[in-house]
């Protein structure tokens, strides 16, 4: 399914789907949501959204954050878990299991992937801490730095040593639970999906990858490749090529 782009007043008059994500950047939340409706072969509308946006945080009621996905008439969804349950609800057996047991397997290292904490939160904390121990050199620059150092509990006492520790674990987990060619077996699952798109970051994002992601913020995530790429196993960056190459639109589109 290829996602259309539209603007707010379009995506006001719509119904279905209709999913607001970041267009500056490649946010690994961003391209997971909407790589679950193209894998999924699900339809809705893109919403793309600016870093200033007021227009666009009336109409979801106050909401700042992106990805928001929604759906008809249904309630706002702003983090992973809703997100994965909608498209579990729209595409049954598609991206997640139905066993009770192996969804509450999957949902797990999902988490690991995207909840807090796990990898794309570490690389965003890995970022910031790049920014303050370069003086704004090195990741973001110092103010975007100090409004996301609030926004994921960012502490001075976090060094490299620990972060990378953390996202070894973290990684060491994902290669042990990939048995196939996909976390789904033959087919591709939510988790393929989104370790695909949360491993966007430890690549280079030149032009060939994401023509539209603003320079500054492609600076700041070098930041994290730098730290991280190199304890990414082969097995996941070869998941990650097989996943762009037959599954997820390459170039990143933005907007």
């Amino acid at each position: 399914m290829t996602l259309e782009y539209v603007d707010l007043a379009t995506a006001r008059d719509r119904k279905g789907t209709r999913i607001v994500t970041a267009s500056a950047v490649a946010s690994p939340w961003s391209e997971a949501a909407k790589g679950l409706f193209v894998v999924a072969d699900l339809p809705a509308v893109v919403v793309p959204r600016g870093p200033l946006s007021p227009e666009v945080t009336d109409w979801l009621g106050g909401l700042d954050n992106v990805p928001v996905v929604l759906h008809e008439n249904g309630p706002a969804r702003t983090n992973w878990a809703a997100i994965v349950g909608l498209v579990a609800r729209l595409a049954p057996g598609t991206l997640a299991p139905t066993d009770p047991a192996e969804r509450a397997r999957q949902m797990g290292f999902l988490d690991l992937v995207a909840g807090e904490g796990g990898l794309g939160w570490t690389s965003r904390l890995a970022m910031i801490h790049a920014s303050f121990a370069s003086d704004g050199e090195r990741g973001f620059g110092l103010p975007v730095a100090k409004y996301l150092a609030k926004r994921y509990g960012f502490s001075r006492q976090l060094t490299e040593a620990g972060l990378v520790e953390t996202v070894k674990g973290q990684l060491a987990a994902l290669r042990a639970e990939l048995t196939d060619s996909y976390f789904g077996g033959s087919r591709p699952s939510a988790l393929d999906v989104y370790v695909a798109t949360f491993l966007t970051p430890l690549t280079v994002i030149d032009d060939s990858v994401c023509p539209q992601m603003i320079e500054p913020l492609r600076h700041a995530f070098a930041a994290a490749r730098e730290l991280f790429a190199a304890h990414v196993p082969d097995a996941l960056w070869a998941l990650r090529t097989r996943m762009f190459e037959q599954h997820l639109p390459l170039p990143i589109r933005l907007a």
